[in-house]
């Protein structure tokens, strides 16, 4: 199969949690299957209460930001042995101190990381919550690709989705990708939830009634819609099962991922800068944030931008 996206230099943040464990066992694992680069990044946070009283009492201004990040980086060298059995040769330690997500953007970008790899949530997200407020936070404004990690169905499924917008469609690639670098089966979604609603709301434009489509108009979209799925993967050289689902395309992925217990969602964003960025999409959004797996949020760059590799080449 013809495939494009390897990620050669990935980036691991971890906060010492469960799901950062994970997260970097995962990494490792992935950097050891394609002969990649690791770099483990840990953040210690500076959005400590402030005295206002007595500012020079405060937390942040009593400790030693050099000696805590020392300490950091031989905390995460001491993790990533005990989580991963590398030596310490084999993998780069990123330690800085500031607003996490923040500062694990910057870190990401300066080393020009082409994955960043998190667990979907950390040491101070709430109970019940499917994903924290850092990794949120990464994925809206990441410069790159990001895999959120969580512990699957264990069946090596791996779902994606497509509405056949995108010339590129990175995100079928990587899916792909994916698929071939595990050995694993994949599934790609399309979903009629932006086709038939519209047709059936189209004469309010001229003044008109919405309308039922009728089932056998559903059948044809349905129909229609998997001819193109095929003739995509064909054009694509990507071998796969494919599936038309209806309502809304979120909702439709992470409901697929659950019935076929996948151990991988991967879904596109477009990319965007400056304060536009932080729209992340509603599809990515809902997969991201309620998918019970991993999700890969690959983000489909606009002609004309360009990351921080393609800054640096």
């Amino acid at each position: 199969m013809a495939v494009e996206n390897k990620f050669q230099r990935i980036f691991v943040a971890i906060d010492f949690s469960p799901g950062a464990d994970e997260a970097l066992r995962q990494a490792s694992s992935r950097a050891a299957s394609t002969g990649a680069k690791l770099a483990v990044c840990h953040i210690v946070p500076s959005e400590l209460p402030t005295n206002l009283l007595f500012p020079q009492e405060s937390p942040i201004a009593a400790m030693n930001i050099p000696l805590e990040l020392e300490r950091a980086a031989e905390a995460v060298v001491t993790r990533v042995k005990d989580v991963t059995g590398r030596l310490e040769d084999q993998f780069e330690v990123l330690v800085d101190d500031g607003t996490p997500y923040a500062a694990i953007l910057d870190a990401a970008e300066n080393w020009i990381a082409d994955l960043i790899v998190m667990g979907s949530h950390g040491m101070t997200s709430s109970a019940g919550v499917l994903i924290g407020s850092v990794t949120h936070k990464v994925i809206q404004y990441a410069h790159c690709p990001v895999l959120i990690v969580r512990r699957g169905g264990g069946t090596g499924r791996i779902v994606a989705g497509t509405d056949f917008s995108d010339p590129a469609l990175p995100a079928l690639r990587a899916a792909a990708e994916e698929a071939r670098r595990t050995g694993g089966e994949l599934t790609i979604v399309h979903s009629l939830d932006d086709t038939w609603p519209a047709a059936a709301y189209a004469a309010m434009a001229f003044g008109g009634a919405p309308f039922d489509v009728s089932a056998e108009e559903v059948q044809r979209m349905e129909d229609a819609a998997g001819d193109r799925l095929k003739e995509t993967l064909d054009r694509l050289a990507i071998k796969a099962e494919t599936q038309v689902a209806r309502g809304p395309a979120g909702a439709a992925l992470v409901d697929i991922a659950s019935e076929l217990k996948a151990d991988l969602v991967v879904v596109g964003t477009v990319g965007r800068t400056g304060l536009r960025r932080m729209l992340l999409g509603s599809v990515a959004e809902a997969v991201a944030t309620k998918a019970p797996c991993s999700v890969l949020v690959v983000r489909l760059r606009p002609a004309g931008e360009h990351g921080a590799r393609d800054a640096a080449a």
